[in-house]
């Protein structure tokens, strides 16, 4: 089974929201799939704090579990949203299906998460794909590899990989290593077929996954 996952993303207006009011957005939701809660200042939106609400399902089925929750949701859970969104400046939705699974290996459990998104040229996504899973392979067992998903949802050819550290000083330690990959024949490759990339690291608020 592929696993699927759902990214809620607000982008609230500058000096509103908080963390307790999304993270409790995203407990009042009657749906048994784990996820992840993150915030982050270094979103390149115009506004204040962007979080995202994030889930993950077995298979595509669980996406209509999703629909299904959120339309069956009860008054005060709609109120709570109709508020939230009140001090938005954006909110998105985006669906994405899982490429290559992650696997953490942390001492603690992570604090920071980094999202590394890539607009791949059309016409070379299965390439860059191809790329990008050859290098996680040959990542040592001993260290954290990371979740690659593709969007199915909103912009085409487009490719998520999520990291997860323990602190922004690993985060940090393991974007140098990403950018030690780009005098590589597979980085200079990559950096040909990518239409821009992006890297926003964000903090983790509330977590129900396991390690």
């Amino acid at each position: 089974m592929t696993k699927y996952y759902t990214s809620f993303i607000r982008v609230f207006k500058p000096g509103l929201g908080t963390a307790k009011e999304v993270i409790e957005e995203f407990e009042s939701l009657e749906l048994d799939a784990p996820g992840v809660v993150t915030g982050t200042p270094f979103a390149p939106t115009e506004g204040g704090i962007t979080f995202v609400l994030s889930r993950v399902f077995n298979d595509a089925s669980g996406i209509d579990k999703y629909n299904q929750a959120i339309m069956g949701a009860s008054e005060a859970r709609q109120q709570l949203v109709n508020r939230l969104s009140e001090k938005c400046i954006n909110t998105t939705m985006r669906i994405s299906r899982e490429i290559s699974p992650p696997t953490y290996r942390g001492a603690k459990p992570p604090t920071c998460l980094v999202r590394n998104f890539i607009k791949v040229k059309r016409g070379h996504l299965d390439e860059a794909i191809d790329l990008l899973t050859s290098n996680f392979s040959e990542i040592p067992e001993d260290r954290t590899k990371p979740l690659l998903t593709e969007n199915t949802t909103g912009r085409s050819n487009l490719l998520v990989i999520t990291t997860p550290y323990e602190n922004f000083e690993t985060a940090e330690e393991g974007w140098l290593r990403v950018r030690g990959m780009s005098g590589t024949s597979r980085g200079r490759r990559l950096a040909e077929i990518t239409q821009e990339s992006m890297r926003i690291p964000t903090l983790v608020l509330h977590r129900t996954l396991q390690n």
